[in-house]
Formats: structure tokens, sequence, C-alpha cells
């Protein structure tokens, strides 16, 4: 009879694999499931996060050169990333109020960020050399991160930097700004005249109004997202005069897209996997390859028509698309850009996302504000106006309309600074700076005595949050409150003029927006076409405007929720008239 020697040791005195690994699993299970080391697991994450909290805040040192005060936070590494993509405004916010000079620092991701938001301070900061507080390194990483530009593309920017940049100075003199702003305009008296149909069928509805939910009440009124309504007006109008009118025809959902990869900003700066569980990340990755594919079919066509070649006739005969456009596809190609690698996602971006907000932030508040509406419609008169169509019998053309950006911007002193202050309110513009070096930044003093400063260390980041500046209460007199009035100033003649003052909505330095004039003038031209052509009132109780809370983006705040609102056609005067004439 054999005997079964399947337990014992083999006759070599090693341990059978099997057995091998059962022991040692044996002695893994012991060890965790041992009542000391269940107890370093439980309580060693929250003796680590306390130890961090109790370490992390940096204090403010002594001297004539302070180190910034360092917000604590409990987890290494992290820091406070979790509360930043949370809630950034709420976080600085209270940040702030716990700062014992208003100037702190907070650490993301393992890389500290000053904020400095005091103007005075500010300006020391711009006064640096860029050399040392620099900006291009962190716009790189802008267009890296968040437009998803090939790293191993920069040799080609820096090879092509000037007249890239070139273009974007263009659009801040003529004739590139005349040419840009025309054609917006011209969409503008187009669609603002045309922009509620009045029909319940949704084949009929303007696709600004399809995805404004519109609701027919009667022949003459419409129920509809402002949000919406807004957002989409300005985008057909600006998009067609940059990129021509087969842009958006051919790929109908591309100003959404945008809206959602914008949603997403922060997902991207922090580094979040593409395969992350979280939908607004999910949702901003699948619209950025949209937009992508997009931008691609584009320049491919733009290519084919430089060069000669078939070009798709969807596309139209291309005549429409923009000098600016076009300037910037001939720098690619003279340069050897591939089709992925240009940069086109950032200029549709910032045509479609900020001004696109600024107007409907402005219009509520306009329309919110009691007797503003009648002041600014006297106001623009003589710069937007709306004609008496031609009649043949019984039948008639549309009301015209007629605006004339650079006379509202001149000459309308009240609409601009409704334009000011709903940038102030609404506007949360940052300035992002590297250290490559060791910096002091301090107030001027007036005096020959040593400076105080703060020490701010190479390797870290300078952030200046203009938003928190534009509703200090110290500087702005009832900050939450729409006033206009406050950019105004009369002189000893009587006439009056309009300042932006300290505020800093386009950022500053070599980040300060290049299409600035570009976008108060086309937003001054949406706005009074609005007011010479429509009534609005809010939906739910037509005397009680509601101004949603912000939700923090990349500049223009969105609405925390929509504003459903009612829209009629003015009643123009020769209609009155005629209405006159036919009851006598």
């Amino acid at each position: 009879m054999m005997e079964d020697d399947f337990y014992r040791p083999s006759s070599n005195g090693t341990v059978p694999p099997i057995a091998l690994g059962t022991v040692l699993w044996g002695t893994v299970v012991d060890f965790l499931t041992s009542p000391n080391v269940v107890l370093a697991l439980f309580l060693g994450p929250f003796i680590i996060a306390i130890l961090t909290r109790y370490m992390s805040g940096r204090p403010v040192g002594k001297g004539a050169n302070k180190l910034v005060w360092r917000v604590p936070y409990w987890i290494p590494f992290i820091g406070h990333g979790f509360s930043f993509l949370w809630d950034p405004t709420k976080l600085m916010k209270e940040a702030r109020e716990q700062s014992p000079h208003g100037v702190f620092s907070l650490y993301l991701g393992g890389t500290t960020h000053n904020i400095i938001s005091d103007p005075n301070l500010v300006r020391s900061v711009m006064a640096q050399r860029e050399s040392i507080v620099q900006f291009s390194p962190v716009a790189w990483r802008i267009i890296v991160k968040f437009f998803g530009i090939p790293e191993e593309s920069k040799f080609k920017y820096d090879k092509a930097w000037e007249e890239l940049n070139s273009t974007l100075g263009s659009l801040m003199r003529d004739p590139g700004l005349s040419e840009l702003l025309g054609r917006t305009v011209k969409n503008m008296e187009k669609n603002v005249s045309e922009m509620i149909t009045f029909v319940d069928t949704e084949i009929d509805l303007q696709p600004w109004e399809k995805f404004g939910n519109a609701s027919l009440i009667s022949d003459t009124e419409t129920e509809i997202d402002l949000v919406a309504l807004m957002r989409d007006m300005m985008g057909h109008a600006s998009i067609p005069a940059m990129y021509g009118s087969a842009f958006l025809q051919k790929y109908p959902d591309l100003l959404h897209e945008i809206y959602d990869m914008d949603k997403g900003i922060m997902y991207f700066f922090l580094g979040v996997p593409a395969l992350a569980p979280f939908p607004a990340s999910i949702k901003a990755r699948i619209a950025r390859s949209n937009i992508w594919g997009a931008l691609d079919d584009q320049q491919r066509a733009l290519d084919a028509h430089a060069e000669g070649k078939h070009v798709d006739s969807a596309w139209g005969d291309m005549e429409d698309i923009s000098v600016f456009a076009r300037k910037r596809n001939e720098i690619y190609r003279k340069y050897g850009f591939k089709i992925r690698e240009r940069g086109e996602l950032s200029i549709l971006w910032a045509l479609a996302v900020n001004s696109s907000l600024l107007v409907y932030w402005q219009i509520l508040y306009i329309f919110s504000t009691p007797g503003l509406v009648e002041r600014l419609r006297e106001e623009i008169a003589p710069y937007a106006n709306v004609t008496q169509p031609v009649s043949i019998g019984k039948i008639s053309e549309a009301p015209r309309l007629k605006i004339s950006a650079d006379d509202l911007s001149k000459n309308c002193p009240l609409l601009k600074a409704t334009y000011f202050e709903a940038l102030r309110l609404t506007d949360q513009p940052w300035s992002v700076r590297t250290l490559a070096g060791d910096v002091v930044i301090s107030e001027e003093n007036g005096s020959e005595k040593p400076k105080e400063g703060y020490l701010l260390r190479e390797g870290e980041f300078i952030t200046l949050p203009h938003d928190m500046h534009m509703k200090d209460p110290v500087y702005f007199l009832d900050p939450d409150k729409f006033e206009p009035e406050r950019f105004m100033t009369r002189d000893d003649q009587g006439k009056v003029t309009v300042d932006m003052g300290t505020i800093r909505p386009y950022g500053g330095g070599p980040s300060l927006c290049k299409g600035r004039i570009l976008a108060e003038r086309e937003c001054l031209a949406l706005i009074a076409g609005i007011l010479a052509f429509w009534d609005i009132e809010p939906a739910e109780n037509k005397k009680n405007w509601v101004i949603p809370p912000q939700q923090k983006t990349t500049a223009v705040s969105r609405p925390m929720h929509e504003t459903r609102v009612r829209i009629r056609r003015r009643v123009f005067n020769w209609e009155k008239q005629n209405k006159s004439e036919k009851t006598l």
C-alpha cells in the first residue's frame, strides 16, 4: 500500500508551491487581521490628515519681507484640490476672510499658488520682469491641458508665435476689427429681427428657440429660457462672422459642445484621467473631441481651397470666412502644422464662451432695474433703430433693424456703463504667472524707508483673482448691487464719460484679452438691438425678476438655474399710427 505523503515536506526539504502560497497568504491574513494592524489602518489616515493640517499652514514671517500665509489643508499633495474643484469661489472667499493681510496661498496638487487681489500688489506683480514673473509657461500649459494641443508641437509654436500673435493684435485695430465687427453686426441685425418666430412646430423654430425650449403662448408672445437664447444669439452672430456661415450649418451642435467643454475645464486643468467616473469630465472630453473634428474638417477645406484643390460643396465658396481665420490658416501651412496641431480651438472657445454669457447677465440686469430700459432706449435710438417695412397691399416685409456699433460705444455712456457693471458683477477672470526666481512684491509707500513686502519663492505660482477686487466693498459701495452709474462721471461742461476704473475684467499684462474691443462692441450691439426690437418680462411673476446665484467658470460666471422669460415684439410708432388711423 502506497503511503499518502501529500502533507509531508518534499524529499529535498523544500515546501511545495501550493503549500508555500497557502502559508504566505495565511501569514498575510493573520497580519492584516491582527488588532494592532486594523487599528493602524483605521487610524492612520486620520493621524496623517491631522498632522498635515497642523503642519501645512504657513505663518506670515517676520521682517521686511514676509512669506505669504498659507491656508491649512488636510490631505498631502492634494492640498486644497477637492475644495477648489467643488467650489473655488467659496474656498477663496473663506480663505480671504481668514487671511491676516488679505494675501494668502493655496496648495493644489503639489503646487503653491499665491493669491493676490489687492490692486496695489497686483500692480507690483505686473511691474515685474517677464523673465522672472512669467506668463508664457502658463499659457502653454493651458494650451496643452485644456485645448489638447500635442506637447511636442511646442517648437512649431515657438517659431510661429510672433506671426500668430500678430493676428490677435489685428483684432484691436482696423481693418481687422472693422471687418469682423461688421460681419458680426450684420448677422445680429438679421437674427434679432427674426429672433422669435411665434410658431409651435419645432421644425419651424430658430436654432436658439429649440435649445431655449421655446413655448408658444400666443401669436404675439413666446416663453423661453433667457440664458440659452442670449448665448446662442451671440454665438450665431460671431462664429459665422469668423468662420463662415457653413460652419454652424454643417455642425449645428457645435455651440453647445463648446459649452459642455467649458463646464469641464477644471477637470482638464487638474489632470483628471479621461476614464475617471465624473460625468462632467467625460462629457467635456467627448465635446472637445467633436469640436476638434469640426475644426480639423474646416482646416482641411481651407488648405484645399488655398491650394486650388477640390473642396466639399457643403463648405460653399468659403468667401465669407474672415481674413483673420484665413491668415492663421496661411501661417499654419507656412510652418508645417499638422491638422491636429492647429490651435483654432482656443480662438473658437474664446469667441463663443464669455461674451455670450455676459449679454445674458447684462440684459437681465437691465430689465430688472426699474426705469433703466426706458432711459437706454432713449439713448440708443439714433444708433439702433427699427425702420418701417415695405408693404405691397396686405403683404409686408419684417421690420428692419439697423445698428451702428461704433456709435453705441462712443455716444452711449449709460449703455456702456451697464456693460462694465455687468462685467464687474459676473466676470471672474484670473491672471496666473509662474516664478522663475524669488521675487518680492510690495506697495509703494511714498517714502525712502524700506518697503514691507511679500517674498514669493521660485517655482511657485502667482494667481490674481480680479473678481475679488471687483466685489470688494472697500473699493465699490454696495458691491453686490447693479449700479452702472458708478462708472459714469460728468465734467464741468456737463459731458458724461465712462471710465472702467480699477476693474480688470480682461486680465492684465501679456494675458490681457486681445479681443476686448471686439467683445465690448458686439455685446453693446446685441443688447441695443434687443432693446430696440423686443419687450421682455419674467415668465413666473411679471413684476419680480430673480437674479440667479453664480457658478464659477473660466471668466464670466454661469447662472445656477435658467431664467424663463416671456418675449413680445415691440409696437413701433408707425404701427400705433396705422392703428389710430384705422380706428378713425
